[in-house]
């Protein structure tokens, strides 16, 4: 079986939408796969004016709607903090270092005694999506 890169996989997903890979999505979609944080609009639009100056902050966040509609990439949010994008579109849930703010992946494995919770009452809710946010302290600050 072929062995693809996470570049390769959001480039071909993007490609088969039909729709046209311009030089600033290419480099985007370059950037967001190299990335193994959860980068803010504001660090992606940094990253990429420096390889690309004409690029415009509108079209780094279009650009990332789009991805975002089309499943290429997560929007993470959290209380007081800005939207991070994530191109692990696993399933997985995060840990928020309350000291640094990093925030870092876990695995859907790594919180086995949470259950998926179902509102059974007048069923008027269904749940799309399940995201557990860790809060506590990273390696790093706790050392």
């Amino acid at each position: 079986m072929e062995q693809i890169s996470h570049l390769e996989r959001m480039e071909r997903a993007y490609l088969s939408e039909g729709l046209p890979m311009t030089t600033q999505r290419r480099a985007l979609i370059e950037v967001l796969a190299s990335r193994k944080d959860h980068p803010t609009v504001d660090e992606i639009f940094s990253k990429l004016s420096r390889r690309i100056p004409e690029v415009s902050r509108t079209t780094v966040y279009r650009s990332l709607e789009m991805f975002t509609e089309l499943g290429l990439i997560k929007r993470v949010e959290h209380p007081d903090a800005a939207a991070r994008f994530d191109p692990n579109v696993s399933e997985h849930h995060h840990f928020l270092c309350t000291n640094c703010g990093g925030l870092s992946d876990l695995p859907a494995g790594a919180l086995r005694g949470v259950r998926r919770l179902a509102y059974v009452g007048k069923g008027k809710h269904t749940a799309e999506e399940i995201s557990v946010l860790v809060r506590g302290s990273c390696d790093d600050c706790s050392a």
